[in-house]
């Protein structure tokens, strides 16, 4: 069979939620029970074959062509199967994925990956704030998985993130790593102000020192982190969008904190960054 192939007719002129459109929601429909999805748009509910040119018949590979910001919630709580996107995708792509992959060939919107618990996610251009973060009211973000971002992210990048890995090769925002419970951030571009504020575990790693970093963090010195090298080999090797961290070398100045908060958790400054 072929891969499910889903055309945007015309960009709609209010926000439309794809979240039915993902390989548990289609599994076991065929053609013509998938033509006959009903998507909210707006105060609307309009059929999928009014709003896409539909082809393939495979729904656990799902690709959406022609995509614009106005389409959101793609790939919510996915399981399995993957899902490309071909163009700019809106907010919360990924939210709450449990497994699968979601491909992204152009810019995301805000929420990429909130509540994530398993799967991969790559944005190939730029996400909006709250990267891997979490949903309103939740005290975790993402707790699982992996999200590369090729250009740069928004504030708030892994907030409240328990587990997991998110890599940002542009810059990030504000408030990158904000009320952290664990896992690993790498950003390789330049990072805003007060980073990790209000962490309490978990690891982020700079290629160059943030705009500002808070008085609630101790710099350590520097200092050469085995660790480092064995992650980045581990990362390099596991995927390919990320070989470029071979060339990194283990010596970073470490930062402790939040101080306010036990300070168990860390920021490094790399010595030596691409």
């Amino acid at each position: 069979m072929t891969p499910l192939t889903l055309t945007l007719r015309t960009r709609p002129a209010q926000e439309l939620d794809l979240g039915r459109l993902t390989p548990d929601g289609l599994q076991a429909m065929g053609r013509a029970d998938v033509e006959q999805i009903k998507l909210t748009c707006g105060n609307r509910s309009l059929r999928l074959r009014e709003l896409f040119e539909i082809q393939g018949e495979d729904t656990s590979v799902i690709h959406i062509r022609r995509a614009c910001d106005k389409l959101y919630g793609i790939g919510m709580a996915m399981s399995f199967g993957s899902i490309s996107v071909q163009g700019r995708a809106g907010d919360d792509v990924g939210r709450n994925m449990r497994g699968g992959m979601i491909t992204v060939r152009g810019s995301a919107g805000h929420g990429t990956g909130r509540g994530m618990r398993g799967g991969y996610i790559e944005v190939q251009a730029n996400t909006g704030d709250f990267l891997g973060g979490a949903e309103t009211g939740a005290l975790e973000g993402m707790s699982e998985g992996v999200i590369i971002v090729s250009g740069d992210a928004g504030a708030r990048v892994g907030d409240r993130m328990r587990r997991g890995i998110i890599f940002v090769r542009g810059n990030s925002g504000d408030y990158c790593g904000s009320r952290m419970k664990g896992g690993t951030i790498l950003v390789l571009g330049q990072s805003g102000c007060y980073p990790g504020i209000g962490m309490r575990r978990g690891t982020i790693v700079f290629a160059r020192k943030p705009a500002e970093i808070s008085a609630t963090f101790n710099s350590c010195g520097l200092l050469k982190m085995e660790f480092l090298r064995l992650l980045f080999r581990q990362l390099s090797n596991s995927y390919r969008k990320l070989a470029l961290l071979r060339n990194i070398g283990p010596e970073a100045e470490r930062f402790s904190g939040d101080l306010a908060l036990g300070g168990k958790g860390e920021l490094l400054v790399l010595h030596s960054a691409l």
